[in-house]
Protein backbone atom coordinates (compact mmCIF):
# COMPACT_ATOMS: atom_id res chain seq x y z
CA UNK A 1 0.00 0.00 0.00
CA UNK A 2 1.38 3.41 -0.94
CA UNK A 3 0.12 6.95 -0.60
CA UNK A 4 -1.23 7.83 -4.04
CA UNK A 5 -2.61 11.33 -3.51
CA UNK A 6 -4.10 13.85 -1.12
CA UNK A 7 -7.58 15.09 -2.08
CA UNK A 8 -8.33 18.80 -1.67
CA UNK A 9 -11.83 20.26 -2.21
CA UNK A 10 -11.71 23.57 -4.09
CA UNK A 11 -14.20 25.99 -5.60
CA UNK A 12 -12.21 26.35 -8.83
CA UNK A 13 -9.59 23.93 -10.14
CA UNK A 14 -8.26 26.58 -12.51
CA UNK A 15 -7.60 29.14 -9.76
CA UNK A 16 -6.22 26.67 -7.24
CA UNK A 17 -3.95 24.94 -9.78
CA UNK A 18 -2.25 28.31 -10.34
CA UNK A 19 -1.81 28.77 -6.58
CA UNK A 20 -0.28 25.30 -6.14
CA UNK A 21 2.08 26.07 -9.03
CA UNK A 22 3.10 29.43 -7.53
CA UNK A 23 3.44 28.27 -3.90
CA UNK A 24 4.64 24.67 -4.24
CA UNK A 25 5.95 24.32 -7.77
CA UNK A 26 3.36 21.66 -8.63
CA UNK A 27 2.12 21.30 -12.20
CA UNK A 28 -0.80 19.40 -13.73
CA UNK A 29 0.03 15.75 -14.44
CA UNK A 30 -3.49 15.06 -15.75
CA UNK A 31 -6.19 16.86 -17.63
CA UNK A 32 -9.28 18.05 -15.77
CA UNK A 33 -11.52 14.98 -15.70
CA UNK A 34 -15.26 15.03 -15.12
CA UNK A 35 -16.38 12.10 -12.97
CA UNK A 36 -20.17 11.79 -13.31
CA UNK A 37 -20.33 9.02 -10.68
CA UNK A 38 -18.66 11.20 -8.04
CA UNK A 39 -20.28 14.40 -9.43
CA UNK A 40 -16.96 16.25 -9.50
CA UNK A 41 -14.21 17.55 -11.75
CA UNK A 42 -10.72 16.52 -10.68
CA UNK A 43 -7.15 17.29 -11.68
CA UNK A 44 -3.91 15.87 -10.33
CA UNK A 45 -0.84 18.02 -9.65
CA UNK A 46 2.71 16.90 -8.81
CA UNK A 47 6.32 17.80 -9.45
CA UNK A 48 6.37 15.06 -12.09
CA UNK A 49 4.15 12.23 -13.31
CA UNK A 50 4.22 9.05 -11.24
CA UNK A 51 4.85 10.80 -7.91
CA UNK A 52 2.43 11.18 -5.03
CA UNK A 53 0.10 13.95 -6.11
CA UNK A 54 -2.45 16.49 -4.97
CA UNK A 55 -5.95 15.94 -6.35
CA UNK A 56 -7.98 19.12 -6.73
CA UNK A 57 -11.69 18.27 -6.43
CA UNK A 58 -14.30 20.71 -7.74
CA UNK A 59 -17.97 19.83 -7.23
CA UNK A 60 -20.19 19.82 -10.31
CA UNK A 61 -23.25 22.11 -10.21
CA UNK A 62 -26.12 20.67 -8.18
CA UNK A 63 -25.81 17.83 -5.72
CA UNK A 64 -22.26 16.58 -5.21
CA UNK A 65 -20.82 14.52 -2.34
CA UNK A 66 -18.20 17.25 -1.76
CA UNK A 67 -20.49 20.29 -1.96
CA UNK A 68 -21.00 20.28 1.83
CA UNK A 69 -17.22 20.19 2.36
CA UNK A 70 -16.86 23.20 0.04
CA UNK A 71 -19.60 25.06 1.93
CA UNK A 72 -17.55 24.52 5.11
CA UNK A 73 -14.51 26.07 3.46
CA UNK A 74 -13.12 23.18 1.42
CA UNK A 75 -9.55 22.04 1.93
CA UNK A 76 -8.23 18.64 2.92
CA UNK A 77 -10.80 15.96 2.09
CA UNK A 78 -9.06 12.59 2.04
CA UNK A 79 -5.90 10.53 1.75
CA UNK A 80 -5.80 7.97 -1.05
CA UNK A 81 -3.80 4.75 -0.94
CA UNK A 82 -3.07 2.55 -3.95
CA UNK A 83 -3.82 -1.12 -3.27
CA UNK A 84 -3.58 -4.30 -5.32
CA UNK A 85 -6.76 -5.86 -3.88
CA UNK A 86 -9.45 -3.27 -3.23
CA UNK A 87 -11.99 -5.70 -1.76
CA UNK A 88 -9.42 -6.95 0.76
CA UNK A 89 -8.41 -3.39 1.65
CA UNK A 90 -12.06 -2.47 2.32
CA UNK A 91 -12.63 -5.69 4.35
CA UNK A 92 -9.53 -5.02 6.43
CA UNK A 93 -10.58 -1.42 7.06
CA UNK A 94 -14.08 -2.52 8.12
CA UNK A 95 -12.53 -5.15 10.39
CA UNK A 96 -10.63 -2.33 12.07
CA UNK A 97 -13.74 -0.25 12.67
CA UNK A 98 -14.07 1.74 9.45
CA UNK A 99 -17.39 2.40 7.77
CA UNK A 100 -17.47 1.81 4.00
CA UNK A 101 -19.09 4.93 2.54
CA UNK A 102 -18.51 4.07 -1.15
CA UNK A 103 -18.17 0.45 -2.25
CA UNK A 104 -15.71 -0.15 -5.11
CA UNK A 105 -16.80 1.58 -8.34
CA UNK A 106 -14.97 2.44 -11.58
CA UNK A 107 -13.53 5.96 -11.62
CA UNK A 108 -13.13 8.18 -14.67
CA UNK A 109 -9.97 9.80 -13.28
CA UNK A 110 -8.27 6.39 -13.11
CA UNK A 111 -9.30 5.10 -16.54
CA UNK A 112 -11.87 2.76 -15.04
CA UNK A 113 -9.75 1.40 -12.18
CA UNK A 114 -11.98 1.11 -9.14
CA UNK A 115 -12.00 3.31 -6.08
CA UNK A 116 -13.65 2.90 -2.66
CA UNK A 117 -14.00 5.21 0.34
CA UNK A 118 -13.96 4.29 4.01
CA UNK A 119 -14.35 6.52 7.05
CA UNK A 120 -12.37 5.96 10.23
CA UNK A 121 -13.47 7.87 13.34
CA UNK A 122 -10.49 9.95 14.40
CA UNK A 123 -8.70 9.47 11.05
CA UNK A 124 -11.21 10.78 8.55
CA UNK A 125 -11.92 9.77 4.98
CA UNK A 126 -9.61 7.29 3.26
CA UNK A 127 -9.83 6.38 -0.43
CA UNK A 128 -8.45 3.21 -1.96
CA UNK A 129 -7.58 3.05 -5.67
CA UNK A 130 -6.71 -0.15 -7.49
CA UNK A 131 -3.14 -0.39 -8.69
CA UNK A 132 -2.78 -0.77 -12.45
CA UNK A 133 -2.87 -4.43 -13.50
CA UNK A 134 0.46 -6.10 -12.86
CA UNK A 135 1.68 -3.34 -10.54
CA UNK A 136 2.57 -4.03 -6.94
CA UNK A 137 1.62 -7.70 -6.88
CA UNK A 138 3.48 -8.21 -3.63
CA UNK A 139 0.42 -8.97 -1.55
CA UNK A 140 1.18 -6.11 0.86
CA UNK A 141 -2.28 -4.59 0.99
Amino acid sequence: MKLHHVGIVVESIERQARRYADFLGLAPVSAVVMDATQKVNVQFLAEKAGETSVELIEPLPGESPVRRALEKGGGLNHLCFEVTNIEEAVRRAEGNGALCVRAPVPAAAFEGRRIAFVFFRGMGLIEFVEAPRGAGERGDD
